[in-house]
């Protein structure tokens, strides 16, 4: 009978904490509920407000992103190769631009829509440090009472529509360009979570916006309720040019990484059945669907680093419990205060180690692709991204030159297999 192992409240805690803290902090900070949507998941398919997407940001088809494009491999996430060129990766959280700090002090600004019928006014709902792309769709559990209000007006009045502004983890201002969500499904569960969560929310994101000025800029720390500001909704600039060749290059690169970490059997990597749909174009089926399949591979990298943790707190502390004579065929549970003072030092260790190590990998999943969602131009989308995998490529070469470096020479088959990503016209 296989033996387990449960860890107390706080040692989960420790597991977890790096990787947890950055969502959740950003979830609460936004009104999104830590209750989980298992039980209401099925409920939504009851589609009590259905509408159509409003016409300023066109009408848009619902992602098919399939959940099966990238797998995660039993195997560690820590293999060699991780290391990237001497310059560093690109720093792209510097390049992003931000609002000026909330000032609590200034007056409220109030809009006349009939006096100013051009003038868009949207509500914000500041998610913290989650990226969100275009043509993606996101369920949201909400129960801060300044967004359940939010809710209720823009069903009032029809718009249905508010803007996802990512927040700097540093200043905490506000990204001045954000994606637009649509509510597309509401379900009540008051009764069924004791009023802990009011709306069960589907939506998808439908376009950008820039955002010019915030008009009541105390609510945020009084929150008393949402946050209203001025934008104006985005195009790409580029969308007459034939951008055909370089779609092109990206795209067999990205098929590049693909077979090459088959070749490498990565821990974590996409399935080699994805290559016959990519591409690069614009739309909602070309590079945001790519961007979106990228960022699903670092997020399930994050996890896996995650999971490393984990295994590896439950082997100390199964080799505690061994050592103390516990009979590990029946579930044992343990409190972080009652280990000896080295155990809970190596946890301490572990966790820094962590921390350390998935700092790099957290921002991947992050600021790289709001500065997709800040471009101006498919162009200048290609090119950001384009350095993304150019990353990934380093990555795997030199993967493969320690492979050869500990395998004693040059001639085995994982260090010459790798395919050469196809050069940037």
């Amino acid at each position: 009978m296989a033996a387990h192992v449960r860890a107390g409240p706080v040692l989960v805690k420790m597991a977890s904490e790096l990787h947890r803290c950055h969502y959740r902090s950003s979830s609460l900070a936004g009104g999104v509920s830590p209750w989980r949507r298992a039980g209401a998941a099925g409920r939504l398919r009851a589609r009590s407000c259905v509408a159509a997407p409003p016409a300023a940001f066109g009408s848009r088809e619902v992602p098919r992103r399939d959940p099966a494009s990238f797998r995660l491999f039993a195997s560690g996430s820590g293999d060699p190769g991780e290391s990237s060129d001497d310059d560093g990766p690109r720093d792209y959280l510097a390049e992003l631009s931000w609002l000026p700090p909330m000032d609590p002090t200034k007056e409220v600004e109030e809009i006349d829509a009939e006096a100013n019928p051009t003038t868009m006014v949207m509500p914000l709902f500041p998610l913290g440090s989650t990226a969100y792309l275009p043509h993606s769709d996101h369920i949201l559990n909400i129960f801060e009472p300044r967004y359940r209000q939010m809710y209720s007006d823009i069903l009032f009045n029809g718009s249905r529509r508010f803007a996802v502004p990512v927040s700097n983890p540093e200043t905490g201002r506000l990204a001045n360009i954000a994606p637009v969500f649509y509510l597309e499904d509401l379900k009540e569960v008051s009764e069924q979570t004791d009023d802990a969560v009011k709306y069960v929310c589907s939506h998808k994101v439908i376009g950008r916006v820039r955002i010019d000025r915030t008009l009541n800029d105390k609510v945020w720390s009084d929150r008393t309720t949402y946050l209203k500001a001025v934008v104006e909704p985005l195009e790409d600039g580029d969308d007459d040019e034939d951008l055909s060749t370089r779609e092109g290059s990206l795209t067999d690169r990205f098929t590049s990484i693909i077979e090459n970490q088959t070749k490498l059997q990565e821990p974590v990597r996409f399935t080699e059945s994805l290559t016959s749909s990519l591409s690069a174009e614009r739309g909602e089926d070309g590079l945001w669907r790519m961007a979106g399949l990228w960022q699903s591979l670092m997020q399930n990298r994050l996890g896996a680093k995650e999971s490393e943790l984990s295994d590896e707190i439950q082997k100390l502390l199964r080799q505690y419990l061994e050592s103390q004579g516990q009979d590990m065929r029946s579930k044992v549970s343990v409190q972080f205060d009652s280990l000896p003072a080295e155990i809970r030092a190596e946890f301490t260790r572990l966790q820094q180690q962590y921390r350390e190590e998935s700092a790099a990998m957290v921002s991947a999943t992050i600021y790289p692709f709001v500065l997709l969602v800040q471009c101006d131009t498919h162009a200048e989308r290609l090119s950001v991204f384009g350095e993304m995998l150019e990353e990934e490529e380093k990555r795997l070469r030199a993967k493969v030159a320690l492979q050869a470096l500990f395998s004693g020479g040059g001639d085995t088959e994982d260090a010459k297999g790798l395919d050469e990503p196809p050069m940037e016209a």
